[in-house]
C-alpha cells in the first residue's frame, strides 16, 4: 500500500510535538498473575507479543518521506519492524508498589517515539507486589484517540480465565468488510468528518447560529466556547518529564450517586474532577474567581464513516464549579453547562456536528501549531476525557486484567490531563501532568477520591467510603 495522507487533526499531532510535548497515549494495563503461573509466565507472553510476522493498522504504519510530508505527513506500511524493539521486558525494583511502578511509567511517558520507526512501543513490566504484572503500551496520537486505542488494546483479551486463548493486539486479523478510505485524494475535497469543504460554510453557519443569543435568564446556561478560561497555573508552560497518579472508582458508587443526583454518570465523575482541582489550587493560593473550564472531548467516528481514520473526536466545552465551595451547587452548575452542550450538538444533524466541533477546535488547534499556547489566554483549564471500555473482566493467558489506566498527553498552556475508562464494574482514572508544573499530581487523585464521600454524604447516599 501507498502512502496516505493524514487528516488535518491527526497531522496536528505530529506538527505540535516537541521534546517538551511528547504527543503520545498510553494505557498502563495491570494484571494478576494466575494462581499456577511459572515462573517464566511474563517471559512467555514478552515472547508472544514479539511473535507475529505480519501486523496490523496502525501497529505497522511508519512515517513515509513524500513531498509536502512536513506540512502534510502521510504514513506507509513499514517494509520491516523490529518487534525486540517494540516489545520491551522490564522489572520493577523492589518492593514493586505503587510508587515504583508510578516512577516507572512517568519516566516512559516522557520520552518522545522514533519516528523512523513504526510509532509505538509496549512495555511488560514484571516484579509487581501482590502477584501482578503491568503492561504500558503507547501510540503516537497522530493513530488513535482514546475510542480507537481502547478497542485496539482489549479486542485480543479472552472473556475467560483459560490459558493460550488471547490474541496478540497487533497482529494482522482479517478485515470485516470494506472501509471507507480517509486520506490520498479524498483528503483534498473533504474536511473532519468527511463532510466536503464546500459545504463548511453552510453548516458552519447552521451551527454557530444558535450561539450568538445569550440567554435572558440568569437560570439559563450558555453553550460554553474555547478561550472563555481564566487563567490559572493549570495552564503554564510544560517540560518533557511527566508525572502520572490513577486512581479506581466503584462503578456502582458512581451510578448509585448519579441517580440520587439525578444527572449523569459523566457530570459526577466531572464534579469530582472540579473538587479535587479546587482544593488543588486553594492549597496552592492560586484559586480563580471564576469557574475553571474543561474541554470533554466526544466521539464523531460515526460522522467520520472512517474506521481507519486515527481521530474522529470534536470538545464541548463545560465549566468546573470550582468558584463554588458548595459541592451540590458546583455538580448543579456542571449539570447544565453540560447538559447546554451536549442539547445544542445533538440538535445538529450528523453532518454539522462534525463542522461546528471542528470550528470551535481550529482557534485552539492555531494556538498549539503557534508555540504560545502557555503566553495567550487558555482555550480550557483542563482536557477531562471518559472513554467506555469493557463492562465484564478480561483475561490474557488466564492473568485477569484487573484495571486498565489510560496515560494522555499534557501541552503548552495545558499542563493537566484527566481520562478516565470504565471496565468491570469500576472507572480508573489517569491523571497526567507536567511534572515540573504539578509536582504533587498524586494528591489531585486522593483529592477526588475523597469528593466521592463528600458527594454520597451530601445527597445522603448509604456506603461511603466503599472501596475506593
Amino acid at each position: 500500500m501507498g502512502a496516505r495522507r493524514l487528516s488535518l487533526l491527526d497531522a496536528t499531532f505530529l506538527q505540535i510535538e516537541r521534546r517538551e510535548t511528547p504527543m503520545h497515549v498510553a494505557a498502563l494495563q495491570v494484571f494478576q498473575l494466575p494462581d499456577d503461573a511459572s515462573a517464566d509466565f511474563c517471559r512467555s507472553v514478552v515472547q508472544k507479543l514479539r511473535g507475529p510476522e505480519k501486523l496490523g493498522r496502525p501497529w505497522n504504519l511508519r512515517l513515509a518521506q513524500v513531498p509536502l510530508s512536513r506540512m502534510a505527513p502521510a504514513t506507509e506500511t513499514a517494509p520491516t519492524i523490529d518487534m525486540a524493539y517494540h516489545v520491551r521486558h522490564t522489572c520493577l525494583p523492589a518492593p514493586g508498589g505503587e510508587r515504583e511502578l508510578g516512577e516507572l511509567i512517568s519516566h516512559l511517558h516522557s520520552t518522545t517515539l522514533d519516528r523512523s520507526r513504526p510509532l509505538w512501543t509496549c512495555h511488560v513490566i514484571e516484579g509487581l507486589e501482590n502477584g501482578r504484572f503491568a503492561i504500558y503500551t503507547k501510540v503516537h496520537h497522530a493513530l488513535v484517540d482514546g475510542i480507537k486505542g481502547m478497542h485496539l488494546l482489549t479486542r485480543g483479551l479472552a472473556t475467560t480465565p483459560g490459558t493460550d486463548n488471547w490474541m496478540v493486539p497487533w497482529a494482522e486479523v482479517a478485515s470485516a468488510g470494506r472501509r471507507k478510505r480517509a486520506g490520498g485524494e479524498a483528503a483534498g475535497r473533504s474536511g473532519s468528518g468527511g463532510v466536503p469543504l464546500t459545504q463548511w460554510p453552510r453548516l458552519a453557519a447552521r451551527s454557530m447560529r444558535p450561539l450568538l443569543r445569550r440567554p435572558g435568564s440568569r437560570d439559563d446556561e450558555t453553550v460554553r466556547l474555547p478561550f472563555e478560561a481564566p487563567r490559572s497555573i493549570l495552564n503554564g508552560p510544560v517540560t518533557g518529564a511527566r508525572r502520572v497518579a490513577t486512581q479506581r472508582f466503584p462503578l456502582a458508587r458512581i451510578k448509585t450517586l448519579a441517580r440520587r443526583a439525578d444527572c449523569s454518570v459523566n457530570d459526577i465523575f466531572l464534579a469530582l474532577c472540579g473538587a479535587a482541582l479546587r482544593r488543588h489550587l486553594l492549597d496552592n493560593g492560586k484559586l480563580p474567581e471564576r469557574s475553571l473550564i474543561a474541554g470533554v472531548p466526544v466521539s464523531l467516528r460515526a460522522e467520520s464513516g472512517d474506521d481507519e481514520a486515527g481521530n474522529a473526536v470534536g470538545f464541548l466545552w463545560s465549566v468546573l464549579g470550582t468558584e463554588l465551595s458548595d459541592p451540590q451547587a458546583r455538580l448543579a452548575a456542571i449539570r447544565r453547562s453540560m447538559q447546554a452542550s451536549k442539547a445544542h450538538l445533538q440538535s445538529l444533524p450528523g453532518a454539522a456536528r462534525s463542522v461546528y466541533t471542528m470550528s470551535t477546535m481550529a482557534p485552539a488547534i492555531g494556538v498549539l501549531l503557534s508555540g504560545q499556547g502557555a503566553r495567550l489566554r487558555p482555550s480550557m483549564n483542563v482536557v477531562i476525557s471518559n472513554v467506555p471500555g469493557p463492562d465484564r473482566a478480561l483475561y490474557l493467558d488466564g492473568a485477569r486484567m484487573e484495571a486498565m489506566y489510560p496515560v494522555s498527553i499534557p501541552i503548552q498552556g495545558l499542563g493537566l490531563n484527566i481520562t478516565c475508562v470504565s471496565y468491570d464494574g469500576q472507572l480508573t482514572v489517569g491523571f497526567t501532568g507536567s511534572r515540573d508544573s504539578l509536582p504533587r499530581l498524586q494528591r489531585i487523585a486522593v483529592y477526588a477520591g475523597e469528593a466521592l464521600d463528600e458527594l454520597e454524604r451530601v445527597f445522603g447516599v448509604t456506603g461511603a467510603g466503599e472501596g475506593s
